[in-house]
């Protein structure tokens, strides 16, 4: 697993989301090695338990690759709930925050011990405010959970 997994998990992911609201964009590679353009979109909380993001990778031929939209909120016993939907897995998915650093989010989908079943890990890192990477691992049924792509995001000015 990765080492980012030793430190503890986030503690609010939301307001950490939030203070990072706003457009970011920049260039990727998707697990097919294909260049993409990246534009993650942090919205501001609708109140201070719930969030979401936004997220789409397009070719540099104007191709759709990948899009996304998860929502973070608290429930009534006050635990973090994650639904993500996207272009890629049919239906709605539940993830679940994983073992992150401070200026990290991880969240992750599916029984990542089972390797019989498709796995992802999302990973948000900030090496600050305004700078930021988005990668993805996964795997599907019978392989090992391997990096597929990833993104270097730079803030967009007000």
């Amino acid at each position: 697993m990765p080492a980012v997994w030793q430190h503890a998990t986030m503690k609010d992911p939301i307001g950490f989301l939030a203070s990072r609201a706003g457009r970011y964009s920049g260039p990727g590679v998707a697990h097919d090695t294909r260049a993409f353009t990246g534009v993650l979109i942090i919205d501001p909380p609708l109140n201070p338990a719930n969030l979401s993001y936004r997220f789409t990778a397009t070719a540099t031929d104007g191709e759709l690759l990948h899009t996304e939209i998860a929502c973070l909120g608290r429930n009534q016993a006050d635990e973090i709930e994650i639904v993500h939907i996207s272009n890629n897995i049919p239906g709605l998915q539940h993830f679940q925050l994983a073992q992150s650093a401070d200026h990290d989010l991880v969240l992750h989908h599916g029984n990542l011990a089972d390797p019989q079943s498709f796995r992802e890990i999302v990973h948000l890192a900030f090496s600050s405010e305004t700078t930021a990477r988005l990668s993805y691992d996964w795997a599907r049924p019978g392989e090992a959970i391997v990096p597929q792509s990833w993104v270097e995001l730079l803030k967009d000015s007000p």
